[in-house]
């Protein structure tokens, strides 16, 4: 992960923002966009949830996650004050440093999602499906944005594409395509996968982040 102070072409106004709070009758993680930004402090619109604005206090920890074609960002800071400048927004204490991890690089988080996947035959080149072939159970052991671990009662090859069904955690996403890129071990007839997504919409991938990041800050939360 890349350490960056000098960050002014970096973090903008307008930027959409995850606020993730750990601590607190507000605990959770929330959208929010910079509207602002001065010499010691970053203007934030007032945190929501679903549409719901939640009125961070002051003196409240926060941990800031953003997204833009240079990578991931992430910082962590502090809500000094509100300031009423036609709306409420939040005023927070600008960074020292913001970190940076590359796209490709996604953080992951432990769960125990029980799925169906389908096995296909698939053009990569120009995206068709050329045949759908079975269906399988499978439980997802951890999720990030770029792709999946599986544990299968059922043995595939490195290579083999499925599509994934994730509505049953994700409302709405229902076709990602996923490719086996790695065995890890095989235990009791149970086969463990790494699976990289190779085709995914970019709001659903967005989805998944802030699925990971809400669990991050919930583990932060009981540790």
């Amino acid at each position: 992960m890349e350490k960056i102070k000098d960050y002014k072409n970096i973090l903008q106004i307008n930027t959409k923002i995850n606020v993730g709070v750990s601590k607190g009758d507000y605990a959770g993680i929330y959208d929010s966009r910079i509207e602002d930004i001065t010499q010691k402090h970053i203007l934030i619109s007032l945190p929501t949830m679903k549409g719901v604005p939640f009125p961070i206090r002051p003196g409240t920890e926060v941990d800031i996650s953003f997204i833009s074609n240079e990578g991931r960002f992430s910082f962590s800071s502090v809500v000094e004050g509100r300031v009423a400048e036609g709306i409420i927004l939040l005023q927070i204490k600008k960074p020292e440093y913001i970190y940076r991890s590359e796209l490709r690089k996604y953080f992951r988080v432990e769960t125990r999602i029980k799925t169906k996947i389908n096995k296909i035959f698939f053009d990569k080149q120009n995206g068709d499906i050329l045949a759908r072939l079975y269906s399988y159970d499978v439980m997802i052991k951890d999720i990030s944005g770029g792709g999946v671990r599986i544990v299968s009662e059922i043995q595939f090859e490195e290579g083999d594409i499925f599509i994934f069904d994730l509505t049953e955690i994700f409302p709405g996403i229902n076709e990602i395509f996923g490719s086996i890129v790695k065995e890890y071990s095989r235990l009791e007839k149970k086969f463990e996968y790494g699976v990289e997504f190779i085709m995914i919409k970019e709001r659903d991938r967005d989805q998944i982040i802030k699925y990971v990041f809400k669990r991050q800050i919930e583990n932060k939360k009981l540790s």
